[in-house]
């Protein structure tokens, strides 16, 4: 018989609240693994999904599990022989972190419905794949151990976070970065990249990623978070509002002389894009800038290009990712990448997560990501 399963619901289109209510069990299929998840990081998908009614069908798509990290321990695994070969070496009980696709569907029809308040989903679409449930299903490569020592709560800020950051530093579509070493950290490369955002939860996992694989960092944040963002290896920080941003960086990498080989725009606003545009077209290197936002070229400029990460799907998720989330294993193991930002505790429950999605909608969280426990 399958585990009961709760999760954090969301009934209709731009529902106020989340609703706590059983959901379906999901058996890992070929490639997946099912984990309990212990903790659960917030991110503006979640709340943006839900305040706009954005990305999932009216017709069909309702009630649906939001979601994009989680924190757990492996409870299934696929049947023998349909075991991906790059999580091969999970076992029951280890403890992950994963990277949740809550887009990502399965059909209720091949699932067990007969538990208490499952009926709801018949017929269906069943969102096993998102975080903010107590039974979670990871594909690979979206998966990674963690070291003993490590609590979830510190350990779930990540995922969403490293996927985001380096589908726009290593594919040859994007900014085409050398990815770090296997082991230890690589040698001054004598080039610099620009993080605007480098404050927040994709921007400081982009410092850190590409601080480790050798590049020089100039990070563009809040003031406040200067000394989080140089902590993280950044070279220098700009403050965000300051209205001569664009020449106070311009000069700045003029007068450090390192070929300057592109911008990471972790906000992707037309402001933040639009600034960018300015610095690299002065700067006389590589002008290209890498967004998280899927409209973002249409405000590109001064013969600078802008390109979504979406453009990296394909080349990513077969090429890239397999690759980094080897790494990350071994990353975390000899403690070279930090679990930053630092979480800030919601609260234990499914119950919580709608006041911490209600917080970072507020805008007020600033270099910290916010976590729940489960």
């Amino acid at each position: 018989m399958s585990p009961s399963n709760l999760a954090a619901i969301l009934p209709s289109a731009k529902a106020p609240n989340l609703t706590i209510s059983p959901a379906p069990y999901s058996p890992p299929s070929s490639g997946e693994v099912v984990i309990r998840a212990h903790a659960v990081a917030i991110n503006p998908a979640d709340w943006i999904i839900q305040r706009l009614g954005i990305l999932i069908s009216e017709e069909d798509g309702y009630p649906c599990i939001l979601g994009c990290d989680v924190a757990g321990e492996v409870v299934e695994l696929p049947r023998e022989g349909q075991t991906d070969q790059r999580i091969s070496h999970l076992k029951v009980g280890d403890r992950v972190i994963g990277q949740t696709t809550p887009l990502r569907v399965k059909e209720s029809k091949d699932l067990d419905l007969t538990g208490d308040g499952l009926e709801q989903w018949r017929g269906k679409k069943v969102y096993a794949y998102s975080s903010f449930q107590q039974y979670v299903v990871l594909l690979s490569p979206f998966v990674a151990k963690i070291p003993e020592a490590t609590t979830y709560e510190d350990a779930v800020v990540l995922p969403l976070a490293v996927r985001t950051a380096s589908s726009c530093l290593f594919p040859e579509v994007m900014l085409g970065l050398d990815m770090p070493p296997v082991e230890g950290i690589a040698e001054k490369k004598g080039k610099t990249l620009v993080v605007w955002g480098a404050s927040s939860s994709v921007g400081s996992c982009g410092v850190q990623l590409a601080v480790l694989a050798g590049y020089t960092v100039v990070g563009i944040c809040s003031q406040r978070n200067h000394g989080f963002v140089t902590s993280l290896g950044a070279e220098k920080c700009f403050d965000q509002s300051d209205p001569n941003i664009v020449e106070s960086a311009i000069s700045y990498l003029r007068a450090a002389g390192e070929e300057v080989i592109g911008a990471y725009d972790a906000i992707s606003k037309p402001p933040t894009l639009h600034s960018l545009c300015e610095i690299l077209h002065a700067c006389g290197g590589r002008k290209f800038i890498a967004s998280v936002f899927p409209g973002a070229a249409q405000y590109a400029k001064n013969d600078v290009s802008i390109v979504p990460n979406v453009s990296a799907v394909s080349d990513f998720s077969t090429g890239v990712a397999p690759r980094v989330w080897d790494w990350l294993e071994i990353a975390l193991e000899d403690h070279r990448l930090q679990y930053m930002p630092a979480p800030e505790f919601m609260g234990s429950g499914l119950e919580c997560v709608q006041t911490a999605m209600d917080k970072l909608a507020g805008g007020t969280v600033s270099g910290r990501k916010l976590v729940v426990t489960l």
